[in-house]
């Protein structure tokens, strides 16, 4: 019989004593199994993280088999899944000292003991379980490394698999573990070596092209990110993740017509994905398709109405096409669902500026500055409203208190100029215009703006041919 049907043998007779527990668990009957069956029912609960059934069957095999080493073995590691490692040193009170000498006892012991955060204690315990045995020492380096990533000891586990790499140097576990490890310890290039050693072994492991591509955007490397993810999506192009980051890329590199292709193809998989819509609409934002970005972001709200970035991102697209009235509807919705995003805020108060209702605006500002203090525009835009109500004195206030976020914002510099010219006090006007122009030698349109007057100012040309 070849490996593959005693393998399908061994599946299918598991799958029988499988049933027969669940059936006797469901009659609440009594039917007898033997020690290793019952490690076969408790490893596959175990397996798939159904916890509450592990404890039903481990259980019902200590009754069964009361005293048994392998049964409280079995036990201890249900402790250790759930993440109760005290429970799980009591317990290994309860093996008969002739067992003790056993390596998987001080295996079991170590990882405890990792869990606990005794992490010197949890290493001598390893190393002794490690010096019990010249059978499966792979195995248990992987154990130990695990056991160590776990307890969030990276280096730990990176030793431990650095000695099962000398013994097994194209197992794949090791393999992808260490390229994970290292990622985790952003030893990037040495992640990328594993990774890269894997893929001499298994070409076709869509996961590890997609965590290669991972790494290299990391190191700022987004053209072999983005071949990475394609050689991902080659092997499976059902990899919703490797279209998603692929699609990023050519966003944050400004292709918003690849990235919106991209997009596309990462929603035919992921329809519902809120985050990933937002995203097409930003692309379609950015190229000015503003009918394509408000069917795109009405179709977040569609999605999920609780989600304020739809409703921020479809008030953005009215602005856009020059409907004020319901941005400001759905730009109040987006602040309704949350009231602490300063943008939210500040689109807001353009819009009541656009139609006038200065008091709204100036109170959208206002709350834009206490949740972010550094936003300059906003700063701009209050002071500016100050400017063109001809309250010159609250307005310099107002870039006062900006100057103190930062004193060299142009913008703020060829305001502060204008309200001091409206104040007669050419002087200081001069100064502030004179700061402004060495920073930014385009601010003259600007100040023009606020201040025409000053075409026709002999000081104030001669200044800006000669700022310095």
């Amino acid at each position: 019989m070849d490996k593959h049907r005693e393998q399908m043998q061994d599946e299918d007779e598991f799958r029988q004593v499988l049933e027969r527990f669940e059936d006797m668990v469901e009659r609440k009957s009594s039917y007898f199994f033997d020690i290793e069956e019952f490690e076969q029912i408790i490893d596959y609960y175990l397996d798939i993280r159904n916890f509450k059934k592990a404890y039903e069957a481990i259980n019902i095999a200590e009754k069964q088999h009361p005293g048994s080493s392998d049964i409280t073995i079995k036990h201890i590691q249900i402790f250790l899944e759930t993440n109760q490692p005290s429970q799980a040193i009591d317990k290994l009170k309860e093996i008969p000292e002739w067992d003790l000498d056993n390596a998987d006892i001080f295996l079991l012991r170590g990882t405890a003991l990792a869990q606990l955060g005794k992490i010197p204690e949890a290493e001598k315990q390893f190393d002794i379980a490690l010096g019990k045995t010249e059978v499966d020492r792979v195995e248990i380096l992987i154990n130990i490394s695990m056991a160590f990533e776990n307890a969030r000891k990276i280096n730990l586990a990176i030793k431990y698999l650095r000695i099962a790499f000398g013994l097994e140097p194209k197992n794949l576990t090791i393999l992808y573990d260490l390229g994970f490890y290292y990622e985790r310890m952003h030893e990037y290039a040495t992640s990328i070596e594993f990774y890269n050693k894997y893929l001499d072994e298994d070409p076709f492991s869509d996961n590890v092209w997609y965590n290669l591509g991972v790494v290299y955007y990391k190191i700022n490397q987004p053209q072999k990110a983005l071949e990475a993810y394609d050689f991902a999506i080659s092997v499976n192009p059902s990899y919703a993740s490797a279209y998603f980051n692929k699609a990023n890329i050519y966003a944050n590199d400004s292709d918003f017509v690849n990235a919106i292709a991209v997009y596309h193809d990462f929603l035919s998989l992921e329809d519902d994905h809120v985050q990933g819509w937002c995203y097409l609409g930003e692309c379609y934002d950015q190229i000015e398709a503003n009918d394509l970005a408000l069917k795109t972001y009405k179709k977040v709200i569609e999605i999920d109405d609780s989600f304020p970035e739809g409703w921020f991102g479809a008030g953005l697209a009215y602005l856009a096409k020059g409907n004020t009235i319901d941005a400001i509807s759905y730009l109040l919705k987006a602040i309704e669902l949350d009231d602490s995003n300063s943008d939210y805020w500040f689109h807001l108060g353009e819009s009541y500026e656009t139609t006038e209702a200065i008091p709204e605006a100036i109170k959208c500002y206002k709350q834009t500055l206490l949740l972010d203090p550094k936003d300059m525009q906003a700063w701009f835009n209050l002071s500016k409203i100050y400017f063109f109500q001809l309250d010159y004195l609250l307005s310099l206030e107002t870039i006062s208190e900006a100057f103190i976020i930062n004193a060299e914002d142009p913008e703020l510099l060829s305001l502060e100029a204008a309200c001091h010219f409206r104040l007669s006090g050419s002087t200081l006007g001069l100064l502030a215009l004179q700061k402004a122009f060495v920073i930014d030698e385009t601010i003259a349109d600007e100040f023009y703006k606020l201040y025409p007057e000053g075409l026709h100012n002999k000081k104030i040309q001669k200044l800006l041919k000669n700022p310095r």
